[in-house]
């Protein structure tokens, strides 16, 4: 399934997108439509499960099994021809993902893990790095200019190397990867996540809330603190303060 989406996305890459606004004012293409709706056509060849998707989904949240699907995250990188967008398809249960796949077709890598078999790139195990707050690079969101956060301002005044660009799926891979050490997305839900939560954790990460908790994907959320596990309770304390504030 993920290689074809990545079919999907590299013939609409380029080409006439059919970009339309949501109510929620972000982009979606037809790529993106075309996308979920084969995730839910192949699965339901085979499961009876509830799919949950960014753009369509075939039931709610709640226990037992659900697949939770990007079909693009990182929709205006896609829209301005910035190849750091990424397909991911996971399956929850009892709201803790047991099976992740992300996909990068512009690279052709595919990251994929099974709950307590490891992660892999390209059949090649991942690792997250093991530097600590003062070694680290830490990824942000792109939205991040449009917004102040004290969290960033947290951040910079520990002389943290902060980096953004688009695409939470791809970020978060380079934590996987072990290039950065943690990535902070503040508006992150389900679908975004829960194909990456199993990959962090079973390259030796960690991926919690914005409150240092365990994510439970029985119920939509927003946010999420992602890291090699080093640097993750130093990124969620520097949120304390602002999360206090609202």
């Amino acid at each position: 399934i993920a290689r074809q989406a990545g079919v999907i996305m590299l013939e609409n890459f380029d080409g006439d997108q059919q970009l339309e606004i949501k109510s929620d004012n972000s982009p979606v293409t037809i790529a993106d439509k075309k996308i979920n709706s084969l995730v839910i056509s192949e699965l339901q060849k085979h499961f009876d499960d509830v799919i949950i998707g960014e753009e369509e989904s075939t039931g709610e949240y709640g226990s037992g099994r659900r697949w939770f699907c990007d079909p693009i995250d990182g929709t205006a990188a896609f829209i301005f021809g910035i190849p750091t967008a990424m397909f991911s398809l996971a399956l929850v249960e009892d709201g803790r993902p047991v099976v992740g796949v992300a996909y990068d077709p512009f690279l052709d890598k595919m990251y994929e893990s099974a709950r307590g078999g490891g992660s892999y790139c390209n059949d090649k195990q991942l690792h997250v790095s093991d530097k600590n707050i003062q070694q680290a690079t830490i990824a942000i969101a792109a939205k991040i200019a449009k917004v102040r956060y004290q969290h960033i301002e947290h951040l910079l005044d520990k002389k943290i190397r902060l980096m953004t660009l688009g695409g939470a799926v791809y970020k978060a891979c380079l934590v996987a990867c072990g290039k950065i050490e943690g990535y902070i997305e503040v508006g992150a839900n389900a679908h975004d996540v829960a194909a990456i939560d199993l990959i962090l954790v079973e390259a030796g990460g960690l991926v919690t809330g914005l409150d240092g908790k365990m994510l439970d994907y029985q119920k939509p959320f927003k946010g999420a603190v992602i890291s090699n596990k080093v640097v993750h309770q130093e990124l969620v304390d520097s949120l304390i303060d602002e999360l206090n504030s609202k």
